[in-house]
């Protein structure tokens, strides 16, 4: 049994700011591991005292810092020289903005130069503080306010709910014969949002961190430190992939929306509005984009009758992973468009080191066109593993953060990318089996 003191991942998430999917990859990319991990059910344990690093993790994630970068700085025992670390992510984020100011000098002046300025042409902003409102921003818009919800309301952002929607959408596939594949599942534990979608050779798996909770839910006695859930919502609903996709754009119009389950359909509603029960609905009568009510502080999406797979079954089944490799996003997507070939081929060293190669045939393919990746580390053997970029490079493009985590059992085993930071996003890709030539080479 574990010490009285120590924290449960979920309690430890909500006090420190970070979803428990998070804190997982966080601990098995060797970052921040928990104070126990129970030999029995396999549950993880943390510290009080790991509250500080967790939330210093957080900022510094928020700040575009490499994996490396972090696990260095919340490693080093010396305050003077952490700061030096973070002094210079800063100096590096300075020099690309820039670069970036720089780049919209340049884009401005050539667009004077070729338009001229028809006396109205609007300045570049030297930053972030001057620019003008986006012309999709309402005229005077009314604040927000709360509106009184149920025990399986959850609240999440607006945009973050849609970039999940896009990520997992990319694992659906419309089938005549298997209409499920064709949807998402969304669960609700009460801590966080997951989204679950698979075409049976992909799967692709996000969780979204809740933005709030109605005061019923939480237990008004304790402090952020100690949150302790009483009765939070727990649902799941199996959902119309192209609702949600027709739903996305409205989403990312707003700050933050509700979800409740209905009888045949979700709900989305934003904070500005109660929700109405079925008024000038019928029961089982489904209202999208295309048949939308007047009023706009909501959306519907149909649910599917289908039950969906059940992945986590699929997800336990796999065998130990023998090779992690811990990578940045830019630099494996780089990699895959350098080689410019459907088959892109990722090698592992015994010493931690990181290559990709096209996957060509024996007499094309010379070792100097693997391709070292910086900044990545290997654990465990060396391995060998083949990719059709087709797989590949959606699962890495759509990623939370700027690093992935492969997780690798066998050169013919699905392999487990995963990300996070708010949330994360994993997804289960199968390799691809390689040419006699390849395998000769």
């Amino acid at each position: 049994m574990p010490d009285t003191e120590l924290i449960t991942i979920g309690a430890f998430a909500r006090a420190c700011g970070l979803s428990a999917s998070a804190l997982r990859f966080y601990a098995d990319a060797g970052v921040l591991a928990p104070a126990l991990v129970d030999e029995g059910t396999g549950y993880r344990y943390y510290a009080p005292e790991q509250s500080a690093p967790a939330r210093l993790l957080r900022h510094l994630r928020a700040m575009n810092m490499p994996l490396p970068a972090v696990t260095a700085l919340l490693a080093e025992p010396d305050p003077a020289r952490a700061l030096v670390l973070l002094d210079e992510h800063l100096a590096a984020l300075d020099r690309h903005q820039g670069e970036i100011r720089a780049a919209a000098a340049a884009a401005l002046a050539a667009l004077l130069a070729t338009h001229g300025s028809g006396g109205g042409a609007r300045r570049v902003p030297a930053d972030d503080r001057g620019g003008a409102p986006s012309p999709l921003a309402r005229r005077n818009p009314e604040p927000e306010r709360d509106s009184p919800g149920t025990r399986d309301d959850v609240w999440v952002s607006g945009p973050v709910l849609a970039a999940a929607i896009d990520q997992v959408a990319t694992a659906t596939v419309a089938d005549t014969e298997l209409a499920v594949l064709d949807t998402i599942l969304f669960e609700a534990d009460g801590s966080q949002l997951v989204l679950t979608a698979t075409d049976r050779y992909r799967l692709a798996t996000r969780t979204v961190r809740l933005t709030r909770v109605d005061a019923a839910v939480w237990d008004a006695r304790v402090n952020a430190d100690d949150l302790r859930r009483v009765d939070a919502a727990v649902w799941d609903a199996t959902v119309n992939a192209d609702d949600l996709r027709a739903a996305a754009s409205w989403l990312r119009r707003r700050h933050t929306v509700a979800l409740r389950p209905h009888l045949n359909r979700v709900e989305f509603r934003t904070a500005a509005t109660d929700s109405l029960d079925d008024i000038g609905v019928e029961a089982g009568e489904p209202t999208t984009r295309h048949a939308a009510r007047l009023d706009d502080t909501r959306r519907y999406c149909r649910r599917s009758t289908h039950d969906f797979p059940d992945y986590r079954a699929m997800l336990a089944a796999l065998a130990p992973v023998r090779t992690r490799v811990v990578l940045s996003r830019a630099a494996l997507l780089d990699a895959m468009e350098r080689a410019d070939s459907p088959t892109v081929v990722l090698h592992t060293t015994s010493t931690g080191t990181v290559s990709a190669a096209a996957g060509a045939p024996c007499e094309q393919l010379e070792p100097a066109a693997a391709r070292h990746i910086p900044q990545a580390t290997a654990t465990g053997p060396a391995m060998t593993i083949h990719f059709a970029v087709t797989t590949l490079y959606p699962a890495v493009a759509t990623a939370v953060g700027p690093d992935v985590m492969l997780d690798l059992i066998a050169p013919d085993q699905p392999v487990l990318i995963r990300s996070a930071d708010d949330g994360d996003l994993s997804t289960l890709a199968m390799p691809r089996k390689p040419e006699p030539s390849e395998e000769t080479s």
